[in-house]
């Protein structure tokens, strides 16, 4: 749920007539004996109010692919930047960018200095510093893994909060390339 803005710790499983599932904690009856325990009322009502807003969110997402586009190309107008993703299907409102040479802790703990938000890992490790996880599961090579931050946006994110994070992000960049950088860009 909180995906689309409901509440933490509610979600919804959809399961098939010809689904077999265990249910992984016994001793009640509930969802057809798939789980036990007492249902979180409030977690499945704002679920459901996330839900009823949600279409909204969906009618975004040309707007917000929009703006991840040209963000990514401000990006990658410096050298020595990728962007994790580009090209593939992927969500409109998050960028995975690998800045060369300057790793995912020293850019978390850099733009959050400067007040903007981003991660190293993914959002289910959100809070955490070091390398995603996930990215090297998906099998990117480990020089993208250490210097990849990943920026997120949503509903009530304005165009001037992803300027902030740019001109940061550039701040940032400039800093760790000075005039002499040996930095060079590793093999994809």
């Amino acid at each position: 749920a909180h995906k689309i803005g409901g509440p933490q710790g509610s979600g919804a499983l959809v399961v098939g007539d010809a689904v077999e599932i265990s249910a992984r904690i016994v001793g009640g009856a509930q969802e057809l004996r798939r789980r036990a325990g007492t249902e979180n009322t409030i977690g499945i009502a704002g679920f459901a109010a996330a839900l009823d807003c949600v279409s909204d969110d969906l009618a975004k997402a040309t707007q917000w692919r929009g703006l991840r586009d040209r963000v990514e190309a401000r990006l990658l107008s410096h050298p020595e930047v990728a962007i994790l993703g580009a090209g593939a299907d992927r969500v409109a409102n998050t960028i995975c960018v690998a800045m060369f040479g300057v790793t995912s802790e020293t850019q978390v703990i850099a733009l959050d200095l400067d007040g903007v938000a981003v991660s190293a890992g993914a959002a289910c490790s959100s809070g955490k510093v070091g390398p995603s996880h996930v990215l090297a599961a998906m099998g990117v090579d480990r020089a993208l893994v250490d210097c990849a931050i990943r920026v997120s946006f949503g509903w009530q994110t304005k165009e001037s909060d992803l300027e902030r994070f740019f001109e940061s992000w550039r701040s940032l960049y400039r800093r760790t390339r000075g005039t002499d950088s040996n930095v060079r860009r590793p093999a994809a």
